[in-house]
Parts: C-alpha cells; sequence; structure tokens
C-alpha cells in the first residue's frame, strides 16, 4: 500500500464566511476548491485498508469412511447431487409431515432465530446510515439585563441578569449542521460489510435451528411409535402369560400337572406386568418433547397422539452425496463462514482507526434579538453559513488503536478455526450416522429372522408339553424367548428410525424450501419516528405472526 503524507491541519477556528464576512478572510477561495476537488478525488479512489474475505477452499475426503464403496452395506447410495429439501417424507408418515409443518410455524427456537434475524438486518441499515451525511437543527435564546454602558462589551446576555436598573436584551439563535465522513481508507465500507455479512450468518443461524427442530421433531415421532409398538409388544406377552396362568391352572385342577407349573406361570406373568410402566413413562415424555417443539401445552396433542399407528417405514436407500456437498448443505457451515467474513470486515475497520479520517461538514442559520430600552431598536438578524474539511488523525494513543487490530485479527483466527471444526465435525457426523444407520439395519435384518424361529419354537414346544412329551419350563422358556426378540425387534426398529434421522440431519438440508425473508419495517427520519413513537404506535415487525411460512 502506498505510504499517505501527513496532510496539513487547516484553521477552522472561524465559519468560511461566517459573520457576513467573505472567504478571504479565514481561508482563500482556491484554497477551499482545493480541498473540495481533493475530497472528491479521494472519494472516488477511495481505498479500503485491511484483508478482503474470500470463501475459503477446504480440502474434504472424496468418500466417507462407512460408505457403500468401503465395504459396507449397500443401504446407501453415493451421489453427487442429493435432494433433501424434505427428507422426513421419506418417512411416508401423514402425521410426521403434518408434525413438522405445524413446528416450523409455532416452534418458539426458530421464532427466537428469526428475530435475531431481524435484529442483524436492522443493524445493517444503521451501519449503512452512519456512512450517510447527518443534519441536525439547533435553536437557542437568552434573555438577560444590564446598563447601557455594558451594551455591546458583555457577549454573555445573562451576565449581567441580576442587574434590573438598565435594559433587557432578548437573542435568539437557529440554524442547521450537516457532516458527512467521506471514508477515504474504507472504515465505514468495512462496517457495512460486515454487518451485512452479519446478516447473512443470521439467517444460516436461522436455518441451523430450522433444521435441529425438524431433525428433533423427527427423532421424537419415531421414538413415540417405537414406545407405542414396545407397548404393544408387553401387552401381547401379557395377555399370552395369563392365558398360559389360565392354561396351566386348569391343568392342575384336573390333576395333570404340579403347582410348579403353576408357580412358573404367575411369575412370568408378573415380569411382563412389570415391564409395561417403564415404557409408557418414555412414551409420555416424548410425547410432551413432540408438544414442546411445537409450540403447545402436551394436553394439547395427546387424544391426536395416542391414537395408535405404524412406525415411520425406512426408505429403500438413503442416498448420501459427497463430503463436499456439504459446504453448501449444511447451514452451520455456511453460519461460521460468514461469521469468519464479517470478522475479517472488522479486522480492515480496525485498521482504518490508523488512518487520518476527513469530513465535509457545513452551518447554515441565522441570529438576532432585541433590546428594550430607551431610545433603541430591534437588532436585524444576522445570517450564518460555511462549510469546509475537517481532519481527524489519531497521532498520540499510546497503542491502543495497534492492540485493537490484534484484538480483531485474533477474533478472525478463532472464527476460521471455528469454521475448520464445523466441517471437520460435520464429515465425522455423517460417518457415525452412516456406521449407525447401517449397523442398526443390519441387525434389524438379524432380529426378524430370530424372531420368526422362536415363534415357530414355541409352537414346537407348546405341541410336546400337550402330549407329554417336555416339561413346561421349556414351554416358558420358548415363550420369553419369543417376546424378548420381539422386544428387541421393536427397539431395534426405533433405533434404526433415529439413526436415519440422525443421518438426514447430518447430511444437511431441509432449511432450503423455508427461505421466507423476515419484514423489517423501513427506517424513517428521527422526527417522523418521534411522531409515531408519541403515539403509542407499534411498528409492523412486532406484530406476531407476520412471518408464517407453508410447509
Amino acid at each position: 500500500m502506498r505510504k499517505h503524507r501527513k496532510p496539513t491541519k487547516p484553521d477552522l477556528s472561524e465559519p468560511y464566511g461566517g459573520d457576513g464576512g467573505s472567504a478571504n478572510s479565514s481561508l482563500p477561495k482556491r484554497v477551499l476548491r482545493g480541498w473540495i476537488a481533493c475530497c472528491g478525488a479521494a472519494g472516488l479512489s477511495a481505498c479500503s485498508v485491511g484483508p478482503d474475505f474470500t470463501f475459503h477452499e477446504t480440502w474434504l475426503p472424496k468418500s466417507y469412511i462407512a460408505s457403500p464403496n468401503r465395504g459396507t452395506p449397500t443401504t446407501n447410495e453415493v451421489v453427487e447431487h442429493v435432494d433433501l429439501q424434505q427428507w422426513w417424507r421419506s418417512f411416508r408418515d401423514p402425521q410426521l409431515v403434518s408434525l413438522v409443518g405445524r413446528a416450523i410455524e409455532g416452534n418458539p427456537d426458530i421464532a427466537i432465530a428469526l428475530a435475531r434475524l431481524q435484529q442483524a438486518r436492522a443493524q445493517e441499515l444503521v451501519a449503512v446510515g452512519a456512512a450517510l451525511p447527518t443534519g441536525d437543527l439547533a435553536a437557542g435564546a437568552g434573555y438577560g439585563s444590564g446598563t447601557d454602558n455594558t451594551r455591546g462589551r458583555v457577549p454573555d446576555t445573562l451576565h449581567s441578569a441580576g442587574n434590573s436598573t438598565g435594559f433587557t436584551h432578548v437573542e435568539e439563535t437557529g440554524g442547521l449542521v450537516t457532516a458527512w465522513e467521506l471514508d477515504i481508507f474504507g472504515k465505514l465500507r468495512r462496517e457495512i460489510e460486515a454487518s451485512h455479512l452479519d446478516a447473512l450468518a443470521a439467517a444460516k443461524a436461522r436455518d441451523a435451528v430450522l433444521v435441529s427442530v425438524i431433525a428433533n421433531v423427527a427423532r421424537a415421532y419415531v421414538e413415540f411409535r417405537g414406545f407405542q409398538a414396545q407397548i404393544a409388544v408387553v401387552r401381547r406377552s401379557i395377555e399370552s402369560a395369563r392365558q398360559r396362568l389360565q392354561f396351566v391352572q386348569k391343568r392342575f385342577d384336573q390333576g395333570l400337572t404340579n403347582e410348579l407349573d403353576v408357580t412358573l406361570a404367575r411369575r412370568q406373568l408378573a415380569a411382563f406386568e412389570a415391564g409395561l410402566a417403564p415404557i409408557t413413562g418414555q412414551l409420555q415424555s416424548s410425547e410432551y418433547l413432540i408438544a414442546v417443539l411445537l409450540g403447545q401445552y402436551p394436553e394439547t396433542l395427546a387424544k391426536e397422539l395416542r391414537t395408535e399407528g405404524p412406525a415411520p417405514r425406512f426408505p429403500a436407500r438413503v442416498p448420501i452425496g459427497l463430503p463436499v456437498s456439504l459446504l453448501q448443505r449444511r447451514a452451520d457451515i455456511q453460519n461460521a463462514e460468514f461469521e469468519l467474513g464479517a470478522a475479517t470486515a472488522r479486522t480492515g475497520s480496525a485498521i482504518a482507526d490508523l488512518f487520518p479520517s476527513v469530513a465535509l461538514t457545513s452551518a447554515v442559520g441565522g441570529q438576532g434579538g432585541a433590546h428594550a430600552a430607551p431610545g433603541t431598536s430591534l437588532t436585524p438578524i444576522t445570517f450564518i453559513g460555511g462549510i469546509g474539511p475537517a481532519l481527524y488523525w489519531p497521532v498520540l494513543d499510546f497503542g491502543t488503536l495497534d492492540a485493537r487490530i490484534e484484538v480483531a485479527d485474533y477474533r478472525t483466527r478463532e472464527a476460521l478455526l471455528r469454521y475448520k471444526a464445523n466441517v471437520l465435525g460435520a464429515v465425522q457426523e455423517v460417518d457415525q450416522a452412516i456406521s449407525g444407520y447401517n449397523t442398526e439395519r443390519s441387525r434389524l435384518n438379524n432380529l426378524a429372522s430370530a424372531r420368526t424361529a422362536a415363534i415357530d419354537a414355541v409352537k414346537l414346544a407348546s405341541e410336546r408339553y400337550e402330549r407329554g412329551l417336555t416339561d413346561f419350563l421349556n414351554v416358558l422358556d420358548a415363550e420369553r424367548q419369543q417376546f424378548e426378540l420381539e422386544a428387541q425387534y421393536v427397539v431395534s426398529q426405533r433405533i434404526a428410525g433415529v439413526q436415519l434421522v440422525a443421518l438426514y440431519k447430518a447430511l444437511g438440508g431441509g432449511w432450503e424450501r423455508y427461505q421466507a425473508i423476515p419484514f423489517i419495517r423501513r427506517p424513517v427520519p428521527a422526527v417522523a419516528a418521534m411522531a409515531r413513537e408519541s403515539q403509542g404506535l407499534h411498528p409492523a415487525s412486532t406484530v406476531p405472526g407476520f412471518w408464517q411460512i407453508q410447509p
């Protein structure tokens, strides 16, 4: 970067053209024109100091460790382009789709993230406004009294306010003062850039919350249906054990068996009944969680959810895409990247503080008064006006500005490391979810075969017991194994569903169709805002429900 010569600070002790004088009395016209020309040229060719943010090229593996081409079960399909915009529909459960849609509309965490996005967008308008000219109206009045021989020599009209023997003096002043920082070295432009990237980061944070809420609803629903299936298995086992107890009791009454068989049958029934309460508690917890995710109280969904339904079905194949696609699908990665950009821009803003800042200021107004004394008249109004540059250059700060640059630089490094950590964690989450889903699907297939064999074993054991070829303990053991395998099967089915939800969440997506841009009111001048607030009028952006989006 070129070295800038330290400009000479002009004498701004008097306004140009003040008190009715000419510009020659303070600064030659040619110098004034030169300043304006220089400032205009500087503004047109202004540069922004500091580093420029560029999207980072991040190294990613060509494929996932747990993907099918590494020898794992072929339950996933690796493709370059994956459509995960509404992945929850792959479960083919209309109620799940309905719950997700209502969660998007009513979840409080999504509403909070949206409010933060609105804050960031409004802050961007604040940064843009700081780079524009400002104007302030000022007015004042003074009243005083004094003697004739003090008139014209005492500048303060209130200096002799306690003297009541002479004349009284009333003086009024008013005018408009404007200022415009030329932003030669890009400090304000860096702030605008940072606030814009903050708004983009807030939008991606909203998307990340949206994905998390959708995944939590899907997980809670899968668990809810899984617990319902477990309860159904336990109830079937209880009913079967009760019928078996009645059968054994009847045989005991007929003298065909001993009391031990009756006792064993009662023990089996009691054990099955004891397993019902814990699962019921887990079912209620899932129900409560779904209600909270929808922004409702639990009793509002009790009737709807208590109706038993089938467990969500699994898709035949789950396309997972390539690791590089995570950079476009994972909202948390994009959020970290925009935060890195904002931190980089603020580093440039901190560097710009080292350089001179030039502002163009102007003032226009009038001053007048009246004297109330014998033989006096009104003082005519005097026009006051002026325009000129103002230069500020921190030459003695004892290293404070340099320390601020160091702080901004380390914040940028922190943002970069956070971005890299998010990318690394995203790949790890996908690998872990693929492995977990594949493993549980394989276990589910094995349990299905074992469950079928257990049903056949119960039939054979019952037939042999009725013919007197085996004792009752073998029958009870066969029934116990059958219901244990059925319970393990529905538990594995629930876990596989949870792993599939985790896989979809790790892959990203689900936020693309819900890119509703939140409304923020158009800012108005301070006078209009004052009138609005004084009348108790609230801006439209505070009205709840304005951001409704359709699932």
